[in-house]
């Protein structure tokens, strides 16, 4: 299912709501990921792939 920006938006200011609820805040790197899902740019399977890339570099 394809989702329209729109769509993608409502979904990541959920997410990043949830997490300012944790007391935790979206880095620059999420919000930079964030923005190239909604666009469009990147999927979320790219984007996690990298994420977990970044976090497991040795």
């Amino acid at each position: 299912m394809d989702l329209t920006p729109d769509q993608r938006r409502r979904g990541v200011e959920e997410a990043f709501a949830s997490l300012r609820l944790d007391g935790l805040k979206p880095t620059a790197a999420a919000l930079q990921d964030a923005e190239d899902y909604i666009e469009g740019r990147r999927t979320l399977d790219e984007i996690i792939a990298d994420v977990v890339a970044r976090h497991t570099a040795s």
